[in-house]
């Protein structure tokens, strides 16, 4: 278990929870009849003798949560500001920003109004930080597909709608935007005016969370301890049996036998969200 910076809402990284670790614990506890526990090798069990062919893992959509000072608890541990969980991220955006990403300088030093053609192009990055700091893993590896909050997705259309974690605890993700700027500059004889592309960024700040479903059967092949022959079927249809409370799962009303398992984290996002053109024009 580790600290991490308390401005994310959260007081501690957990350390990912395994599902075979669990169901092989359970295995070695279980009350198997005397006569198939002697010749069944229980400190032996590996993930390979697990088959979960018939259990289904479901990911729910990403729910972003906004880090609201006295934001009142929900049953998940997670807060609540009382606007809704999908809009209060809006909470969270860090502030406009501007910047001159390009300049130009037309110079009159006629006596007639010039018109002069502007074209260019130039292009910044947007990033999206994910970080996981509450995760339930097979084998050591899981996959989640965490979408970034809307209001990121509506203002950059560079962002994809789903991004994929794959064993990492942290991953950035950097997008491409395109600016193109196309138009007519009008300078007064005796002026100068100068062009300025302007562009608008904002960051985003804030937790997420996706529930993991499992829901199924789960066998365990005990094998004999002189030939790995298999012997017994360890058979388990109530996964709530194994896939308990004390392990940060919970289990879903209404699906007997099924349990979920929240999975926090962290999102920060620097995205660009509009540009405009800025003539400042000057006698000579």
């Amino acid at each position: 278990m580790k600290k991490v910076d308390n401005r994310f809402g959260v007081e501690k990284v957990d350390n990912p929870v395994d599902i075979c670790d669990l169901i092989i614990r359970y295995a070695t506890e279980f009350p198997l009849p005397r006569e198939i526990k002697s010749r069944v090798n229980m400190d032996d069990l590996k993930p390979g003798d697990l088959d979960m062919s018939r259990l289904r893992i479901v990911n729910k959509p990403t729910c972003h949560i906004a880090n609201s000072e006295g934001a009142t608890a929900l049953p998940n541990g997670l807060p609540n500001d009382n606007a809704g969980l999908t809009s209060s991220m809006d909470k969270q955006r860090k502030g406009v920003k501007s910047h001159i990403l390009f300049s130009s300088e037309f110079t009159n030093n006629t006596t007639e109004t010039q018109t002069n053609h502007l074209r260019t192009e130039r292009r910044t990055c947007s990033s999206c930080r994910i970080s996981m700091h509450k995760s339930v893993t097979k084998e050591g590896s899981f996959t989640l597909q965490i979408s970034p909050p809307g209001s990121v997705i509506q203002a950059n259309g560079g962002f994809r709608r789903e991004i994929h974690m794959d064993k990492e605890r942290e991953k950035v993700f950097e997008e491409e935007l395109v600016w193109s700027l196309d138009t007519e500059v009008v300078v007064p004889p005796g002026c100068r005016t100068r062009a300025e592309l302007v562009i608008t960024e904002d960051e985003y700040d804030g937790r997420f969370a996706v529930e993991t479903v499992f829901e199924g059967t789960i066998s365990v092949r005990l094998r004999d301890k002189r030939d790995g022959s298999m012997i017994y079927p360890l058979v388990i249809n109530d996964l709530t049996q194994v896939l308990t409370p004390e392990h940060g799962f919970h289990p879903i009303p209404k699906q007997p036998g099924a349990v979920g398992f929240t999975n926090e984290g962290h999102c920060h996002c620097h995205f660009g969200i509009g540009q405009q053109v800025a003539l400042h024009q000057m006698k000579l």
